[in-house]
């Protein structure tokens, strides 16, 4: 009798086994057959507006929206200049976007993997009316992935991360590290551009300064002179190729109305005339900067370097030939 349950239970058993194989083998086939192959399909020449919902109750809307080719950033009632080329690499970034594997398949994962509403950065791309894509960004993972070099096998971290598609309950595994792309900080998708212009087009420079340490300087017959005195050619060189290509760092808070006592005007052929304005806070140690190629920015720092690099001295440029 023995016997006969042991050989009972061993057949019970294989006939489970084989069940439980049956339903992974099914499962699996079921996964794959649904598995995405691509997440979006989006032309980025076409796409007029992103929007970004940080986690958070109470964190705000942030609106990029596009009018011909300039993109702004919304934010409540502000409005701000963008850094078209990060939209650009951010675009990009969505559109090569592939599923590597699925990570979860139902809703009881997505505060796991931070992809529910709560706990995971919404963001809609949408051409016109309609979203192209509607996904939520969530968890991070990093893994070491081993790689073959002349002095032996390196460790070379690798960076996923896990994204939600509107109408999917599925968790999916892509490369990259998808949540810089999605900072909640707004001023990381602002502008920061102060002076950007070829070196070799401003014929005229006016600094207008405190007191009476003004002066201007023109190009002729290829030289630069100060109020009529010569330049130093390479010091002029090297002013116009830093000048041609500044940004800013950090932004100035909205309401503050700085008292700008410095002016530089750049007047030359084939391009805008470009006004940047300065001011100095004693008092707080800070240097504000605003330019009219940027002009819903200020710039604020308690380091004077970019101030300096703009607003230079009549004796940083002489020649010390004449």
């Amino acid at each position: 009798m023995k016997t006969i349950s042991n050989r009972v239970l061993l057949a019970i058993f294989v006939v489970l086994a084989a069940v439980v194989a049956v339903v992974l083998i099914y499962d699996n086939r079921k996964g794959e057959r649904s598995f995405r192959s691509e997440l979006f399909v989006i032309d980025s020449a076409q796409v007029t507006s992103i929007a970004i919902y940080p986690k958070g109750e109470n964190e705000k809307k942030i609106l990029l929206a596009r009018s011909g080719n300039v993109w702004d950033v919304h934010i409540e009632d502000q409005t701000y200049s963008a850094d078209t080329t990060f939209i650009r690499s951010l675009l990009q970034t969505v559109t090569d976007l592939v599923p590597e594997r699925v990570a979860a398949l139902g809703s009881s994962s997505w505060n796991e993997f931070q992809v529910s509403d709560s706990t995971g950065t919404h963001v809609v791309v949408s051409q016109g009316e309609d979203p192209s894509a509607d996904f939520w960004v969530g968890k991070i993972s990093f893994s070491q992935q081993p790689q073959a070099s002349a002095y032996g096998r390196n460790q070379n971290p690798s960076v996923k991360s896990h994204i939600r598609v509107e109408g999917d309950d599925k968790v999916y595994l892509v490369d990259g590290f998808l949540s810089m792309m999605f900072p909640e900080q707004v001023s990381r998708y602002r502008e920061r551009t102060i002076c950007r212009f070829d070196k070799d087009l401003p014929t005229t420079l006016t600094f207008s300064y405190p007191g009476d340490s003004s002066f201007i300087m023109t190009k002729s017959n290829g030289s630069w002179l100060i109020n009529g005195v010569p330049a130093d050619s390479a010091a002029m060189e090297n002013y116009l190729r830093s000048l041609s290509s500044t940004m800013g760092n950090e932004f100035a808070p909205d309401d503050l109305q700085p008292i700008y006592g410095y002016r530089l005007t750049i007047e030359g052929m084939n391009m805008p005339v470009i006004e940047v304005q300065g001011a100095i806070d004693t008092a707080l140690k800070t240097y504000m900067v605003h330019s009219g190629v940027n002009p819903t920015s200020v710039f604020i720092s308690t380091n004077p370097s970019v101030f300096n690099r703009i607003f230079v001295t009549f004796a940083s440029l002489i020649s010390t030939d004449r």
